[in-house]
């Protein structure tokens, strides 16, 4: 299979902590990469530093085999190409839910905006908000929101789409209807990596899970080993609070 990212050693430090500490492993085509791990163990930031929104300290970040820590990837083609999805959503919250999927489009991609529109109703449709497209975001529910975020961000065609624990800032009734969007894109064959508390998203719609322990990769593999039979005591203990949820 085609590798898109690899990360070889990659160290974050902020000051004197080391929130990332020699963390290594691959992405690949297809992949839908499940990010767990407790509160504070460096989950969102390995996120944020894949798509530059946070600069590594050391190590390196391949993306098609180019390391996008010394300047061989340009950043703004970088997230172009590796798309986020927020916790908080990150909506505009001056413009309507056309305007925030076709604003990237036509600023950073420089589409047309008949091209852009079509585009974002499209993935507005995809996502069930193709009728809401008039609505400001502080009109829209939190699962809403989230939804149009997926949609903005399919809109710019990314290869690979982040997200940050897309449903933490949800209420528990929507965090459903957030989670069939994302399995619908699973399905599709979209990369993803996704750092979530939604132990049964990981188990059942990933292909490789990571349990992240105090800034390092403390096990990695399949759902299937990774829940069922899990070889580090750390990850049993992480597991044991949801298994029977």
């Amino acid at each position: 299979m085609e590798k898109i990212i690899e990360v070889e050693h990659l160290v974050k430090t902020f000051g004197t902590n080391e929130v990332l500490k020699d963390i290594s492993f691959d992405v690949e085509k297809g992949d839908v990469t499940s990010i767990i791990g407790a509160s504070g163990s460096g989950k969102s930031t390995l996120l944020r530093c894949l798509n530059m929104l946070e600069e590594a300290t050391s190590g390196k970040i391949l993306y098609h085999g180019k390391n996008i820590l010394n300047g061989e990837v340009n950043e703004d083609k970088l997230r172009t190409k590796v798309g986020m999805v927020f916790q908080s959503f990150n909506l505009f919250n001056n413009m309507n839910v056309l305007e925030n999927c076709m604003i990237g489009q036509v600023n950073v991609l420089k589409r047309n905006k008949a091209e852009a529109k079509e585009k974002a109703m499209h993935y507005l449709s995809s996502v069930g908000m193709a009728q809401y497209v008039n609505a400001k975001p502080r009109q829209l529910s939190g699962g809403q929101k989230q939804r149009v975020a997926i949609a903005r961000a399919l809109a710019m065609d990314p290869e690979v789409l982040l997200f940050d624990e897309p449903t933490s800032a949800l209420d528990p009734e929507m965090v459903g209807e957030v989670l069939d969007v994302m399995k619908e894109l699973a399905s599709t064959g979209m990369t993803m990596l996704v750092v979530t508390h939604e132990m049964a998203f990981a188990r059942d719609v990933s292909n490789n899970v990571i349990y992240m322990y105090d800034g390092r990769i403390e096990e990695e593999g399949s759902p299937e080993k990774i829940f069922n039979n899990p070889g580090k005591e750390r990850t049993q203990d992480f597991l044991s609070r949801f298994i029977n949820k």
